[in-house]
């Protein structure tokens, strides 16, 4: 048993790095729902399948030497929930419930838990601990855990291979999570069984420690969690209205191409597979102390949506965090607005992408959203210490203050007050500056609760889409015959799970495309490198400590997420605190790594986590080269990574390394006002050096969430060799007539900041070329019918010029297609 555990996390280090998993315990027999860390920790619930206080819970945790801990948090923040905390005492394992309050060790739960052990899933081993146990009482629907009825949840973790300071106390300190920590979603539904009293009989009051081992499965993604329920064989409808164009994806992208196209007069149809994010869009969330406004809007708690009582926003079936909600990504962020600079796009971006090409779409997009450094009505910076204090610092080493929204091609040894997409002290975004401008048109449409499944395809030709309403049944909508367009705008993560299912990709992944989605004959795939290269910004978080007991003051929590009367009202006049992010300073810089001599740009993000303390994320941004590829796991419902897509090159590596070294130098001068940390908080030791250094941040690494480049553009079409590109320089897809992306997937390489800004941009020059294609222009109404929300089939139907549209020129031809496509759905 000891030698099948090390061959398996030999596999799942190289298959996989982290992520969602559904598991049969071989010890116990007990089927769960969890999340894979990739590094070997493990975590598992089991629940009735009407749930009310219990659950069933396993950890799964490394050891080294026989020592450490492992814990589950029943929310993500880990402050203020509830922590089952597990570790060693001998041949034993001590199971021990807490709650964090801070960086502290976690003291005991006061609330009414019970802890029963599951004897056969209870254990030490040389490698791990595994702890199986009932959890009565867990599931409080208080604000330490979640509620009964709730769909989806945010958890967390956190373990360490280092001895907890009494193995014997159950209140004992524990160490530094410095092995692993992170958050990660979950899909209840996915936890529940009929056999779940069965398995909760098993409980007893003592454990004993069986020689065998548990066997971790190694059907895992990253960071994300479970599914959501793939297509069912049940009766899928047709639709009797047509579109001119139909969106699937309700994000940044989604939203700026749904906004543009509607303005021509074009009939259409954007569908977002989430609910609403603002009162104005049909959320009943709104805080408790305005109703006309959702902890959405709120800037100040873009750092603790997970913790403000909506319901979840984020993707279940993802191989890492994603926005499910109206605005997507946009909607979830911290808000962070980096305009890019030209070599963001003259790099790497083909021909008719360069910056001088996307000008005018950028101006046009800047111009409706400008953003803001100094978002208060009243012209104030609030909380403004670590700004102060870093600035200084960094000014000492050459650095430069910049304007990044107007200076964009500043990116080298400056700092900045970080520029936000707030707009009127609320968070902005197309939610507010794009579909508010078409949300009372009669040809635009909007669907949420809806989430595309497929396209439908015969051939090269998409007659319109496959999808799952919120009542789980299947309706096929369809484009205007001939001259109809579906653009996919579900993001990095999401969009190629779509193609998959549509037969568009590489073989091995169409393979794996579930039985239950009605696939095309393998004679229609379409062979295309989806999913192959994504890119993320990596994240590691340094800290550094005021010297000499300096005097830098951090604001509690609840100044952002309970906030006072004050607070309250000076955001209500568009004022104060509240309409700041979370960040206090942005910092940008460059490294030339040694062993391939590219640049690489760096950015952080700085703020005051606790009073004395300034923490940085730094990220490596444009001209990193690490990458993975993201296919279906073994159920073909999820996705995930091949391995990680952060710090595989040596020079990203580098990169950091040379910042590092840096950053020493810095805080080692006789005048420097701040000490650098290791990750435990704890002082860097006297001459450490930035490769050491680095080892030892690498445990803080988190993903940037900023990926791109799983259908990426180019015109090395792979179909006429070993080329990269999914879509063309018009953005439709390569071997379609009519099928189109628009979102970071599409992207071939990172910005130098954050995504968001450039994907918005990208989508104002996307809808220029798709729009170019019907010989028409952004801003420009279209001749003809075009102002009804649908078209019964062949009513009113846009007509084209023979030479602008591929469909248009297979004549008869493109109607027997799109009659079979009806046939064959």
């Amino acid at each position: 048993m000891f030698k099948s555990l090390a061959i398996w996390l030999a596999s799942a280090l190289t298959v996989s790095a982290a992520g969602a998993l559904n598991y049969t315990d071989d010890n116990t027999g007990i089927s769960f729902s969890g999340y894979f860390d990739g590094e070997g920790y493990t975590i598992g619930l089991a629940m009735p399948e009407n749930p009310s206080t219990d659950l069933i819970a396993q950890i799964v945790s490394p050891l080294k030497d026989g020592e450490g801990w492992g814990g589950f948090d029943f929310g993500v923040s880990m402050a203020g929930y509830l922590l089952i905390v597990a570790w060693p005492n001998g041949d034993d394992v001590v199971l021990s419930p807490r709650m964090a309050t801070g960086y502290t060790t976690p003291s005991a739960y006061t609330g009414n838990v019970t802890l029963t052990p599951i004897a056969d899933g209870t254990f030490i081993n040389s490698t791990h601990l595994s702890a199986t146990f009932l959890c009565a009482g867990c599931i409080t629907g208080n604000s330490d855990s979640f509620s009964a009825n709730e769909t989806n949840a945010v958890f967390a973790y956190a373990y360490s291979t280092t001895a907890v300071t009494d193995p014997t106390d159950s209140s004992t300190e524990l160490s530094y999570h410095t092995a692993g920590y992170s958050a990660f979603g979950m899909t209840l539904a996915y936890a529940k069984s009929a056999d779940y009293d069965t398995w909760a009989a098993m409980a007893k009051t003592t454990t004993t420690t069986p020689s065998g081992n548990t066997t971790i499965p190694s059907n895992s993604t990253t960071p994300g969690s479970t599914a959501t329920p793939s297509p069912t064989s049940q009766p899928t409808t047709i639709s009797n209205v047509t579109y001119d164009y139909i969106i699937g994806g309700g994000g940044a992208a989604g939203l700026v191409v749904a906004g543009r196209l509607a303005e021509t007069g074009a009939s259409v149809l954007l569908l977002e597979r989430g609910g609403p994010s603002t009162v104005a869009t049909g959320s009943d969330e709104a805080v408790s102390w305005n109703s006309s406004i959702t902890p959405y809007d709120i800037p100040a708690m873009d750092y603790y949506l997970a913790s403000s009582g909506v319901s979840s926003p984020y993707c279940t079936d993802t191989a890492s965090m994603a926005g499910c909600v109206l605005g997507g990504g946009g909607a979830v962020n911290a808000m962070m607005y980096v305009k890019p600079q030209d070599v963001d796009f003259n790099d790497k971006w083909p021909a008719g992408w360069k910056a001088d090409d996307v000008r005018k779409a950028s101006d046009r997009f800047f111009s409706r959203n400008p953003g803001s450094d100094m978002p208060s009505a009243d012209h104030k910076r609030y909380d403004q210490g670590t700004y102060n204090l870093l600035s200084s610092f960094l000014g000492k080493d050459g650095f430069s203050p910049v304007k990044p929204l107007e200076e964009p091609n500043r990116k080298v040894d400056v700092f900045a007050h970080p520029p936000w997409l707030v707009e009127n002290g609320l968070r902005g975004g197309p939610v507010k500056t794009y579909l508010p401008q078409v949300q009372g048109l009669s040809n635009f449409k909007l669907s949420m609760n809806t989430n595309v499944i497929r396209a439908v395809r015969n051939g090269t030709w998409v007659s319109g889409v496959e999808v799952e309403k919120q009542d789980g049944t299947h309706e096929i909508i369809r484009v205007t015959p001939n001259s109809g367009k579906v653009i996919l705008a579900a993001g990095t993560m999401s969009t190629p799970r779509i193609l998959f299912y549509s037969g568009i990709g590489p073989a091995d992944q169409l393979k794996a495309v579930p039985s239950t989605v009605k696939m095309l004959s393998p004679s229609q795939w379409i062979d295309l490198p989806v999913g192959e290269g994504v890119k993320d910004h990596p994240i590691i978080t340094v800290t550094l400590g005021t010297k000499n007991n300096g005097t830098l003051t951090a604001l509690d929590e609840t100044a952002f997420t309970a906030p006072d009367n004050t607070s309250i009202s000076m955001f209500d006049r568009g004022s104060g605190l509240l309409t700041q992010s979370g960040q206090r300073l942005n910092f940008w810089t460059s490294v030339v790594s040694p062993s391939d001599g590219k640049t690489r740009f760096l950015q952080g993000t700085c703020n005051s986590p606790s009073s004395n303390m300034v923490r940085i994320k730094l990220y490596v941004t444009h001209g990193l080269t690490s990458s993975s590829n993201l296919v279906l796991d073994s159920t073909g419902e999820l996705t995930q990574f091949t391995h990680d897509p952060w710090l595989q090159t040596q020079g990203d590596i580098e990169a950091y390394e040379g910042f590092l070294a840096r950053l020493i130098a810095m805080a080692g001068r006789p005048d420097s006002t701040l000490t650098l940390q290791l990750a435990d908080g704890t002082d860097a030791p006297a001459g450490i050096n930035a490769t050491a250094l680095l080892a030892d941040l690498r445990s803080t690494l988190t993903p940037g969430d900023h990926f791109v480049g799983t259908a990426k553009m180019g015109p090395d079409d792979r179909r006429r060799g070993n080329g990269t590109a999914v879509v063309d320089d018009d953005t439709r897809v390569y071997g379609t007539d009519n099928l189109f992306v628009v979102d970071a997937s599409i992207h071939p390489d990172l910005p130098t900041g954050n995504t968001q800004a450039i994907v918005m941009v990208a989508a104002e020059r996307a809808v220029e070329r798709i729009l170019a294609l019907d010989g028409m222009a952004v801003g420009q109404p279209a001749a003809g019918n075009r102002t009804g929300a649908g078209k019964a089939p062949g009513v009113g139907a846009k007509r084209v010029p023979f030479r602008q549209c591929r469909g248009c020129a297979r004549g008869l031809a493109g109607r027997r297609h799109a009659l079979k496509d009806l046939h064959d759905a």
